[in-house]
Order: structure tokens, then C-alpha cells, then sequence
């Protein structure tokens, strides 16, 4: 993806580059969103509170701010 992006950005194609690096950024928004999801839905709703979260607030948490 990488390669692609400067290549693209070499040739002429800024547009295109520029979507591919939001592309990108997205993606690894997501993965970090799943993988809070999923280390937060691993705690015990005692361990949750003690966090000031509540179980149904995990999936907003995990994508705010992306």
C-alpha cells in the first residue's frame, strides 16, 4: 500500500495518493477500534466499573475520536 501511495504521488496523481493514505488511515483506525473492543469486552462488569464504563458504552468508546 505504501508503494502504491508514492507512486502515486510521484506521478502526478495527488487525489488518488491522498485517498489511498485515508484509506489507510482508516483501516488501522479500525484494527485499534476492534482490538479495544475486544479487550473491553474481556473485563467482568465489576473490572468495567471500576473503569467507569458500562458494557453497552464499549462499542462508542472504542470509535470515538477515529
Amino acid at each position: 500500500m505504501t508503494a502504491l501511495i508514492i507512486t502515486a504521488d510521484k506521478i502526478g496523481l495527488h487525489s488518488v495518493a491522498e485517498w489511498f493514505k485515508k484509506l489507510q488511515q482508516n483501516y488501522k483506525n479500525a484494527r485499534l477500534a476492534n482490538k479495544t473492543i475486544k479487550e473491553l469486552s474481556r473485563l467482568s462488569d465489576h473490572e468495567l466499573r471500576d473503569l467507569g464504563i458500562a458494557r453497552g458504552d464499549i462499542y462508542e468508546l472504542a470509535w470515538r475520536n477515529k
